[in-house]
């Protein structure tokens, strides 16, 4: 929970046109005291809180104004926070700062499942000794957060995220019949809610917010798209005519939407997965029309990595900034750049092309955008 009594001291104070010498002589402190107080660089003692609240004619609970909730921004500026340590602490130092704060907002739903999803996406650079202990080791305390949401919020949408995000867990873990039991054996039936947001907002004269609606919804699903195209690569690799297929669809769902500037990290995804199919289907030329574009991709990013919309999706700002993490990527920038070097540099189906002229000239490429990455 968090404590805001110094605001109501001050606001009190002022409120009565008393000094803080004036409450400091009252109350039996220092003048300093009192300032501290409202300032929140300490607390009055607890024996002092009733004669406080007495004295403002007040109840304990309004002067102590206690509150477990953070605001959207609130939230989003302590993620950011403790990704930012990874760069200068230790990770000691960030698993501690990020158990004080789920300490210290444990009844916060949405905080807890921030910090539940900020262990999923950098779960890989806390204390372990390796990637295995440390992925059974943070996914199973993630999961305890998500599992914390669905006992303190009713909330659908957290609802709904904290069992997805639970889920995504056990099947990181290994543990496929704990995903089924949580999310069904079969898809469910969708129905588009944001129809009838927009429809709502139609019927109220507001064609500028249904179009915005709509908008949002779209730059959703292309993402969603992307995301379940690279699944399904990943799953049709022993049917070269269906991974054909699905690459052709994800290369026109790029250039119809202009992915590349819109959404470049998506893009990456894409081509790393086309490239390791083709590299199990052997088809060499495929794999280096693959890392070449990926390259390209790679060459036109400029930090920071931002969500935005372009010309065709212009108006879903305001959408944007009312998300979790707003315009950000969940995944800390610097690590983004070396995951985007080692995906290909340290890739197991990638080996095959050591002696490759072309696959080094992709790997040359590639050093020339980790220099850049590093003097940005």
């Amino acid at each position: 929970m968090e404590l805001n009594m110094g605001m109501i001291i001050s606001q009190k104070r002022k409120e009565k046109q008393i000094t803080q010498q004036q409450l400091a002589e009252f109350m039996g402190v220092s003048k300093a005291s009192v300032s501290k107080w409202e300032t929140g660089q300490s607390y009055p003692d607890i024996t002092l809180i009733p004669l406080l609240a007495g004295y403002f004619n007040i109840s304990i609970d309004q002067l102590m104004n206690y509150s477990n909730n953070l605001s959207t921004e609130q939230i989003r500026h302590i993620y950011t926070s403790i990704t930012h340590q990874f760069e200068t602490d230790p990770p000691e130092e960030v698993w501690k700062s990020i158990e004080d704060v789920i300490h210290r907002y444990y009844s916060c739903a949405p905080l807890v499942l921030e910090m539940g999803q900020l262990l999923l996406n950098h779960g890989d650079l806390l204390p372990g000794d390796s990637r295995e202990e440390k992925m059974q080791t943070y996914l199973g305390e993630a999961q305890k957060l998500f599992s914390h949401v669905l006992e303190i919020s009713n909330d659908r949408v957290l609802l709904d995220k904290a069992t997805d995000y639970s889920a995504y867990c056990a099947l990181m873990l290994k543990k496929p019949d704990e995903v089924l039991n949580m999310l069904g054996e079969y898809v469910p039936e969708y129905y588009p809610t944001e129809s009838l947001i927009a429809w709502a907002y139609q019927l109220k004269c507001d064609k500028g917010k249904a179009i915005a609606t709509t908008q949002s919804s779209l730059f959703q699903y292309t993402a969603v798209m992307m995301s379940q195209i690279n699944n399904y690569l990943q799953l049709v690799t022993d049917q070269p005519d269906k991974f054909k297929q699905t690459y052709d669809i994800g290369q026109s769902l790029i250039e119809s939407f202009s992915l590349k500037q819109l959404n470049p990290a998506v893009v990456i995804n894409f081509y790393n997965s086309s490239a390791m199919g083709f590299a199990q289907q052997h088809l060499a030329d495929s794999v280096m029309k693959c890392l070449s574009e990926y390259i390209n991709v790679l060459r036109s990013i400029t930090f920071p990595l931002r969500l935005h919309g372009n010309d065709y999706f212009d108006r879903i700002d305001s959408w944007l900034d009312q998300t979790d993490l707003g315009h950000a990527l969940p995944r800390d920038e610097n690590q983004m750049k070396a995951d985007f070097i080692t995906i290909v540099t340290e890739n197991p189906f990638l080996q095959q092309y050591q002696d490759n002229e072309e696959f080094k000239e992709i790997l040359k490429r590639l050093n020339t955008i980790e220099e850049r990455f590093k003097n940005a």
